[in-house]
C-alpha cells in the first residue's frame, strides 16, 4: 500500500471522525415534555385577576369538595394490572372546586376563551385553589374534567372535577395536603373547603379550625396558607403496646428454606465444577456483584453504580468465562457482522429521526452531517484494502465502515441527548437490554458448548421480554419525550430497569438448572448421580417457593418471596421418593435387550397366574372326579418346573429405564403431567404479569405437579415401588403431601368454614390423584409399547382388577369438578387469596 493512499485512507477517516463531532456540537438542547418551573408561560388567569376591580375579586368565593372512597372496578379498569396489589387497599380521590364570580368578571372571558386548555388546567386549579396533593403510591396519571360553566342572574359557576388513584397499605395512614394557591395577586383570598371521609376518620388536623365536624363531613375555611389532615381506616384499631415479635415462623422457615436451597445449589454443581479455576472466579466474581445490586434500596444517589455493574460488569463478566470455558471461537463471520450492524443502523436511523423531529439538528445538517461521515467511512474502508484485490471482502468492509459511522453517530447524539436530560424514555432499556442479552448469550454457550446465532437472537428477543412486553415498549409515548407516569409494580416492587434485570438473573437461573438436568440426563448413569439428583431438588424448591411477605430497607417496603414450608417438604418428599428400598434392577442397555427383559417377565407373570389358576379350579375338579390326582401333581410339576427355570424373583422389568436415557424418559412424563394438570387451571385461574419474568413466576402453579413428574420420569428406576402404578402412588402421596402443605395456614384459619376448607382439600387431591394415576397409568402403555407388546397384556378392559386405579382417578376427578363448581366465590378466595386468608402457593 503506497504513501499516497495511506494518506487518503486516514484522511478520509478523519473527515468521517470530524462530520460525527462537528454534528454533536452543533446539537442543541432538545426541549422538555414541559417547560421548567422559572419560565411557565404567564397564567392568563393572573393577568385578568390583576385587571379585575377590587370589588369584584372580593365578590369572588371559592369552594372545594374532597370525597375519598374505595376505588371501584370500572375505576381500575385502565390501570395496568402489574401495579394493582390486591392485598392493599385502592382508594379514590375526587375533588371538585367550585369558583363563584360575578357576571361583570373578567375571568369568566378568560375561562370562556380556555387558553392552552386542557394542559393548562393544573395551571389554572393551582393558581385558584392550590394543589392537593394526596399520599401513596399512584395507580394512574391525575386525570382532570373539562371545566363546566353555570350562569343565572346572580353570576357564573365554574366547576373543576379532578380525580387522584391511590394505593395503601390496609393499616397505611392517608394523607392530604391542601398548598396555598400560587397566583399573585390572588385570585380569592380564602377557600371553604368540605371534606367527606367516607370509610376514613379524621385523625389529625394541622392548621385547620373546623366549622362543621361531623362522622360524615369536615368543613373549614383557610385562607392564602398551606394546610394537611391526616385520616387512618374507621375499621383499624391501635394497639396500646406493640407486641415484641419475639419468634416467627415464617421468618424461621425462610432462613432455615433459604439455607437448605442454597446447600442444594452448591451440591447441584458438584465438586468437579468447583475444581477449575475459572468456576471460583466465575463465582467470586457474581459473589461480589449480588451485594451491589442492593445499592439502589439503601442510597438512590448511587444507583448508577448498580446499573454498570448489572449491565456491565456482569456481562462481561459471563463472556470472559464463557470465552475461557468453550473450546472453540465464536464462529463470526463478515456477514453476521453486516447483520448485526445492519440492525445498529435501524436502531441508529430511529434515533437520528428522532433528532430530526425533536430538532436536536436541522434535518439539512443531520442529513449531510450522516452522509459525509458514512461516505467518508467507506471510502477509507476501501482506500485500505484495495490491495487485497477481492471486491465481494472490499464491499464488505466499506458496507461495515458506513454502517458504524452512521450508528457512531446516532450514539453520539443520544449521549448528547442523554446529557440534557432528554432523550427518548425507552431507549434507555433498550440499551440496557442488550446489554444484559450478552449474559444470556454466555450462560447458553457454556451449558451447550458452543456458539449459537439462534441462541443470540433469542437471547435478544428474551431480553427485550425481560423490560417489559411489546404493548409496553410500543406505547404511543415511549419513543417520543419522557412523560411523568408510574412505574409497573408487582404489588408495591417498582418494576425499574434494575428490578427486572434482577428478576430476569432468577429466571436465567432457573433455567441453567433445567439445561443441566438436560445436560446430565444424555447418560443413563444420570439415575444414581448425587449431582443430577440435587439439581432436580433445587428446581423443585425452587417452583415451590411462594410469593408473599415484604421487608423494609431503607424505609423501603420491598416484597420478597416468603421461604415458605412448601419449599422445604418439596425437599422432604423428593428425598424420601428417592431414597427408599429399592430391588436391584438390571437396566437393559438397549432396546432389544428392554424387550426381552419384558417378555421373560410376561412369561413369568403367566407361569404364576396359571399355577394359582390350578390351584383354585383343582380342588373342584378334583372332588368332581373331572381331573385325577396323579394329573393334578404332573400339572403343578410342570409349572414348578417352568417356574424354577424362569426364577421366583420378583418382576424387575417394569421398573428400569426401558434402555432410555433419563432426559428421553423425563420429557414424555412431565408432557403427560402437564396436560392432565392444565383443566385446574380454570379452577385457579389463568397466570398473569406485568412482564416475561413476572409472567413466568406467576404460572409456576401449572408447572409444579409436572415438575413431579419429571423427577418421575428421570429417576423412574429409583422411585420407589416395583411397577409404574405403585410407583405412581408414591409419587401421589409424596406430591399430596406437599402441595397440601401449602394450604396449612388457611386450613388453619377460623374464619373459614369446614366445608369450605373440605371443598379445597378436595380440588387439590382429586388434582394430585387425577396427574399421578394418569401418569402411571401411561407409563405402563410406555413400557409395554417400547418392547413392542400390546397394553392388554399388562391391564385388561375385563380385569375389575385392572380397573381399580382408572376408576380411582375418574371418581376423584368428577368429584373435584362438583367440588369447584360448588365451591364458587369461597374457594375462589381462599384459593386465590384475599385481605383475611393467608394463602398458599398456586
Amino acid at each position: 500500500m503506497g504513501k499516497l493512499r495511506t494518506a487518503i485512507a486516514f484522511g478520509l477517516a478523519l473527515v468521517s471522525f470530524g462530520a460525527i463531532v462537528w454534528c454533536t456540537v452543533a446539537a442543541r438542547p432538545v426541549a422538555g415534555p414541559a417547560p421548567p418551573q422559572g419560565t411557565a408561560a404567564p397564567n392568563p388567569w393572573v393577568a385578568a385577576a390583576a385587571r379585575a376591580d377590587p370589588e369584584v375579586g372580593w365578590a369572588r368565593t371559592a369552594a372545594t369538595e374532597v370525597t375519598i372512597a374505595a376505588a371501584a372496578e370500572a375505576d381500575l379498569n385502565e390501570v395496568p394490572e402489574g401495579r394493582i396489589d390486591p392485598r392493599q387497599r385502592q382508594v379514590k380521590v375526587t375533588v371538585v372546586h367550585r369558583l363563584t364570580m360575578v357576571r361583570d368578571d373578567p375571568l369568566i372571558e378568560t375561562l370562556r376563551h380556555g387558553a392552552g386548555f386542557p394542559a393548562t388546567l393544573q395551571q389554572v386549579t393551582d393558581a385558584a385553589f392550590g394543589a392537593i396533593k394526596v399520599d401513596g403510591a399512584a395507580l394512574a396519571p391525575t386525570t382532570r374534567l373539562a371545566p363546566l360553566l353555570g350562569s343565572d342572574q346572580r353570576g357564573t359557576t365554574a366547576t373543576f372535577t379532578v380525580t387522584l388513584l391511590r394505593q395503601l397499605g390496609t393499616d397505611a395512614l392517608l394523607r392530604l395536603h391542601f398548598a396555598a394557591p400560587n397566583a399573585f395577586p390572588l385570585i380569592v383570598t380564602g377557600r371553604s373547603i368540605a371534606v367527606l371521609p367516607g370509610e376514613w376518620a379524621v385523625l389529625r388536623l394541622e392548621g385547620i379550625t373546623p366549622e362543621q365536624e361531623r362522622r360524615e363531613r369536615l368543613a373549614f375555611t383557610v385562607g392564602a396558607y398551606p394546610v394537611s389532615m391526616t385520616l387512618a381506616p374507621a375499621s383499624y384499631g391501635f394497639a396500646d403496646v406493640a407486641a415484641p415479635d419475639d419468634f416467627s415462623w415464617a421468618t424461621a422457615l425462610g432462613v432455615l428454606t433459604a439455607i437448605a436451597l442454597a446447600a442444594v445449589l452448591l451440591r447441584s454443581l458438584g465438586e468437579g465444577w468447583w475444581s477449575r479455576i475459572h468456576n471460583r472466579e466465575l463465582g467470586a466474581g457474581l459473589a461480589l456483584a449480588a451485594p451491589a445490586l442492593l445499592i439502589p434500596l439503601a442510597a438512590e444517589d448511587w444507583s448508577a453504580l448498580a446499573y454498570v455493574i448489572l449491565f456491565v460488569a456482569v456481562p462481561l463478566l459471563a463472556l470472559r468465562h464463557a470465552g475461557r470455558v468453550i473450546p472453540t471461537s465464536p464462529p463470526w463471520t463478515t456477514r453476521d457482522l453486516l447483520v448485526i450492524t445492519g440492525a445498529g443502523v435501524l436502531i441508529g436511523l430511529g434515533m437520528l429521526s428522532w433528532s430530526w423531529l425533536h430538532g436536536q439538528l436541522p434535518g439539512q445538517a443531520l442529513l449531510a452531517g450522516g452522509a459525509v461521515a458514512a461516505l467518508a467511512a467507506a471510502g477509507s474502508a476501501v482506500a485500505f484494502s484495495v490491495d487485497l484485490g477481492v471486491r465481494p471482502v472490499i464491499i464488505r468492509l466499506a458496507m461495515l465502515s458506513a454502517e458504524a459511522a452512521i450508528g457512531l453517530l446516532a450514539l453520539a447524539l443520544w449521549l448528547r441527548a442523554l446529557l440534557g436530560g432528554v432523550y427518548p424514555p425507552d431507549s434507555i432499556r433498550l440499551v440496557l437490554a442488550l446489554g444484559w442479552a450478552m449474559i444470556p448469550v454466555a450462560a447458553m454457550a457454556v451449558a451447550t458448548k458452543r456458539w449459537s446465532r439462534q441462541v443470540v437472537v433469542g437471547a435478544v428477543l428474551i431480553s427485550l421480554l425481560v423490560q417489559g412486553w411489546p404493548t409496553e415498549w410500543l406505547d404511543a409515548g415511549s419513543w417520543s419525550l419522557a412523560v411523568s407516569q408510574p412505574e409497573p409494580r408487582i404489588g408495591s416492587l417498582v418494576l425499574t430497569p434494575i428490578v427486572r434485570g434482577v428478576l430476569g438473573l432468577l429466571l436465567l437461573g432457573f433455567v441453567m438448572l433445567v439445561l443441566r438436568l438436560w445436560r446430565l440426563g444424555r447418560q443413563g448413569s444420570a439415575v444414581g448421580d448425587p449431582v443430577a439428583e440435587s439439581t432436580m431438588i433445587a428446581v423443585l424448591m425452587v417452583l415451590y417457593i411462594t410469593p408473599g411477605g415484604s421487608i423494609t430497607l431503607a424505609d423501603i417496603d420491598v416484597p420478597l418471596p416468603l421461604l415458605a414450608i412448601t419449599s422445604l417438604v418439596a425437599w422432604a418428599t423428593a428425598r424420601w421418593l428417592l431414597t427408599g428400598p429399592c430391588p436391584a434392577v438390571p437396566e437393559p442397555a438397549d432396546q432389544d435387550e428392554h424387550r426381552r427383559l419384558v417378555r421373560a417377565a410376561l412369561h413369568r407373570r403367566l407361569l404364576l397366574v396359571s399355577e394359582q389358576e390350578l390351584y383354585r379350579t383343582g380342588r373342584t375338579r378334583i372332588g368332581a372326579g373331572e381331573l385325577s390326582i396323579p394329573a393334578f401333581e404332573q400339572q403343578r410339576s410342570a409349572l414348578e418346573g417352568a417356574m424354577n427355570e424362569h426364577g421366583r424373583h420378583p418382576e424387575t422389568a417394569f421398573a428400569t429405564s426401558a434402555g432410555c436415557p433419563p432426559w428421553h424418559n423425563a420429557v414424555p412424563a412431565f408432557t403427560v403431567s402437564l396436560l392432565l394438570s392444565l383443566p385446574f387451571a380454570i379452577v385457579y385461574g389463568w397466570p398473569e404479569g406485568a412482564d416475561l419474568t413476572s409472567f413466568v413466576f406467576d404460572s409456576r402453579y401449572l408447572l409444579t405437579l409436572p415438575a413431579f413428574g419429571f423427577l418421575y420420569g428421570y429417576f423412574y428406576p429409583r422411585v420407589r415401588g416395583t411397577q409404574p402404578m405403585t410407583k405412581a402412588l408414591h409419587l401421589a402421596a409424596a406430591a399430596l403431601l406437599t402441595e397440601l402443605s401449602g394450604y396449612l395456614p388457611t386450613l388453619a384459619e377460623p374464619d373459614i368454614g369446614a366445608f369450605d376448607k373440605m371443598q379445597v382439600v378436595g380440588i387439590v387431591v382429586g388434582q394430585v390423584m387425577l396427574v399421578c394415576v394418569g401418569l402411571g397409568l401411561f407409563w405402563e402403555w410406555r413400557i409395554m409399547h417400547l418392547a413392542g407388546e400390546p397394553w392388554a397384556r399388562v391391564r385388561t378392559l375385563r380385569s375389575v382388577r385392572s380397573l381399580a386405579a382408572p376408576a380411582l382417578a375418574l371418581v376423584l376427578a368428577a368429584g373435584t369438578t362438583a367440588a369447584s363448581s360448588a365451591a364458587g366465590q369461597t374457594v375462589d378466595r381462599i384459593l386465590k387469596g384475599d385481605q383475611v386468608t393467608i394463602t398458599a402457593p398456586r
